[in-house]
């Protein structure tokens, strides 16, 4: 395998065929649009008309706090979780069309050299390939979560060495149970290295051997194991490529927070000087913020997504190319 080579080539894809640019962007988007994190506070109610210091009410900012209508909140909460399960839908969705777009485009490219167009992405990202990727990470993922939690659980039980009286069996159970969950942090990171290595090659098969998913798998293992010191350097060629990115997007970040933080906090200070209200200062403040900051990193991020993309579609092409007598024919049985 000629890695550079591999590398010089995603590189001229990722830059020609700027079609693909849309799905590294909604694949970043998906991936990264899972969590959001708010604030809240808490605290004892103040009294109507009292400040929570005790005094009159105008020590407490915000004026006095209304009561809770129970009945509005639950519907809000019943809302929001619905909300919440139709956006996580519609991502993961998003994510696997995209994936599958980026995996079926780069391979039509290099194998006939014909202009990819976003239509021509879509309909290749709408799949049943993309639905066996999804399958795929279940079928890889649950079993794995599964085991890591019996693991961590089990290293944990020396621990009820704790309810004896005895201080010698109590020091010995924190030991080892400390011991034990040390060996599993081991071993979830070997199986994670090796799960990283080979999957690439899973999905390919999966998406461009139309293969089933238990058949993509064993295809997958196969691959690596015929072309196993090939893989195992791009694998640490891309890891490469994936430090460099965290360094460029450093100073992105830095540039691109500040001019949220402008374009968000000024609007929001001007409102909150005419209303005197934080509330609607810090929901156009943080609309404006988020609208300025999400984009472009995003976008930056897809980028990069797309080239590992890219890399990893060119060193399968390779490997099936010199190890096609271990694969059966797309589309067999």
């Amino acid at each position: 395998m000629e890695h550079m080579k591999i590398l010089k080539r995603s590189w001229t894809i990722v830059w020609r065929y700027k079609a693909l640019w849309l799905f590294g962007f909604l694949f970043a988007l998906a991936g990264g649009g899972g969590g959001s994190s708010g604030g809240g506070s808490g605290g004892g109610r103040p009294n109507v008309g009292a400040g929570p210091s005790g005094g009159n009410g105008n020590d407490w900012p915000f004026g006095p706090i209304p009561s809770i209508d129970w009945n509005v909140v639950w519907i809000i909460v019943a809302v929001a979780v619905a909300v919440i399960i139709l956006l996580a839908i519609v991502m993961t969705i998003v994510r696997y069309v995209s994936e599958t777009a980026m995996i079926a485009g780069v391979d039509e490219v290099e194998g006939t050299g014909v202009k990819l167009t976003v239509r021509r992405g879509f309909r290749l990202g709408w799949s049943r390939q993309a639905l066996r990727l999804f399958l795929v990470d279940l079928v890889v993922g649950l079993p794995l979560a599964l085991v890591i939690i019996v693991l961590l659980v089990l290293g944990l039980s020396p621990l009820l060495l704790l309810a004896v009286k005895a201080d010698v069996a109590r020091v010995v159970g924190i030991v080892t149970a400390i011991g034990l969950e040390l060996l599993v942090i081991l071993f979830i990171i070997a199986v994670s290295l090796a799960v990283s290595v080979v999957m690439p090659y899973i999905r390919r098969r999966v998406v461009l051997g139309k293969q089933g998913i238990l058949a993509s798998i064993r295809q997958g293992v196969a691959m690596v194991r015929g072309a196993l010191m090939d893989t195992g350097l791009m694998w640490l060629l891309l890891v490469g490529v994936q430090i460099v990115q965290w360094i460029v997007m450093i100073p992105i970040l830095i540039l691109v927070v500040a001019i949220a933080m402008g374009v968000g906090g000024v609007p929001g200070g001007l409102i909150y000087l005419a209303t005197q209200s934080w509330v609607p200062a810090a929901i156009v403040g943080g609309l404006l913020f988020l609208v300025v900051l999400i984009p472009p990193l995003t976008f930056v991020r897809g980028l990069f997504e797309l080239y590992l993309s890219t890399s990893w579609t060119l060193a399968y092409r390779d490997v099936v190319a010199r190890h096609s007598d271990l694969l059966p024919a797309p589309d067999a049985a």
